[in-house]
């Protein structure tokens, strides 16, 4: 990741970096902490907040201290930010849309707001066989999501993007097999719960979803393992 964020950087690269903040090149961003205080909130959990600007313009997310331990490993880490904006710049490189970042500091993001004429894949989860060559070129490409479900996943424009990218892992020497099923095991029980599909009834949905990802990369993710994960996952959501 650090080694895309210095890209992103060199001389003919899309951001700047000052004093800990990426910010993207030719933007002017406002204070985030005062651009998330004048706009709605969207989420405030224990460990997050997030939200638009007065405006609709910007998306910012805020990563919370949480006292004197978190705040101190918080700075020893790989700020959340960071790897964000690291996703994101390989997300493009896919054809895989995603908000554009435009500042990210060690304890914010700010991105562009989504258009209103956005559809998320819950709204749509007929769309989800569709999505499934952009995810196997992400996983090609040595990116996984983390947490890939409907509520993640959007079309605009005939193309498809993807939201939250704070646990997005990047895998220098490419995505291992177990990470792959895994993650499309991920998105086939989020369509079933969207679809009401029964796990005992979803057997030609993980088959077609197998094949088109082998279609894509060449690797035949059907097996025991994709199964199980399903059912394991399906059955997670339920409790």
């Amino acid at each position: 990741m650090r080694k895309i964020l210095l890209n992103a950087c060199s001389k003919d690269g899309s951001y700047s970096l000052r004093n800990g903040i990426y910010l993207r090149n030719g933007f002017s961003i406002p204070d985030p902490a005062v651009l998330l205080s004048d706009g709605p909130i969207l989420k405030d959990s224990r460990s997050v907040v997030s939200g638009l600007d007065s405006k609709g313009l910007y998306f910012i997310k805020q990563y919370k201290k949480n006292g004197l331990w978190r705040t101190l490993k918080r700075i020893l880490q790989f700020p959340r930010a960071y790897r964000c904006l690291a996703a994101a710049i390989r997300l493009e490189e896919t054809g895989i849309e995603t908000p554009k970042v435009l500042l990210a500091s060690r304890f914010y993001l700010v991105t562009e707001a989504l258009s209103f004429q956005t559809v998320f894949l819950t709204n749509a989860p007929e769309d989800t066989f569709d999505f499934i060559p952009a995810m196997a070129r992400m996983h090609q490409a040595g990116l996984s999501h983390g947490d890939l479900n409907l509520r993640n996943i959007y079309r605009h424009s005939g193309k498809f993007g993807l939201i939250d990218l704070d646990s997005a892992r990047i895998f220098v020497r490419g995505l291992p097999e177990c990470e792959r099923i895994r993650e499309l095991a991920r998105l086939i029980s989020s369509y079933l719960k969207q679809t009401g599909l029964q796990t005992e009834n979803a057997s030609a949905v993980i088959e077609k979803s197998a094949e088109l990802y082998q279609k894509e990369t060449g690797f035949n993710p059907y097996g025991s393992f994709l199964i199980e994960r399903v059912k394991y996952l399906a059955e997670r959501r339920k409790s």
